[in-house]
């Protein structure tokens, strides 16, 4: 059913990660924008944060052009739509590997990053 619902089916957005716990709040999105671009949102939040950097809020956005999504379509080496795709293979406890998994594969993305209360 997936394949075939992947054929009409495409979400703009899909959320890979969100979850809280005694250590505090961990969330990751993959969005794609009108223009073509995807574009991954994070946040964490607590003491993991605190312990790591000294404050307790951490936000992150990945930025992968519209020029590069093909190269990021190679790389998830399916058929599925990309946000199935990352869905499948890097949604829960597997969301921590994606960055390690973009710059392996090459793909290329923008970063922005803000550490602060």
């Amino acid at each position: 059913m997936d394949d075939v619902m992947g054929r009409w089916w495409r979400p703009n957005k899909v959320i890979l990660r969100r979850n809280r716990d005694q250590r505090g709040y961990r969330y990751l999105a993959a969005e794609l924008q009108s223009n073509g671009d995807l574009v991954f949102v994070g946040q964490d939040l607590g003491a993991g944060v605190s312990d790591s950097f000294g404050c307790c809020e951490y936000e992150w956005q990945w930025t992968i052009k519209a020029a590069d999504m093909p190269k990021l379509r190679a790389a998830l080496q399916t058929r599925k739509p990309v946000l199935a795709a990352l869905k499948q293979r890097f949604a829960g406890d597997e969301s921590v590997r994606l960055y390690a998994f973009l710059c392996a594969s090459a793909v290329p993305f923008e970063t922005f990053s803000r550490i602060g209360d």
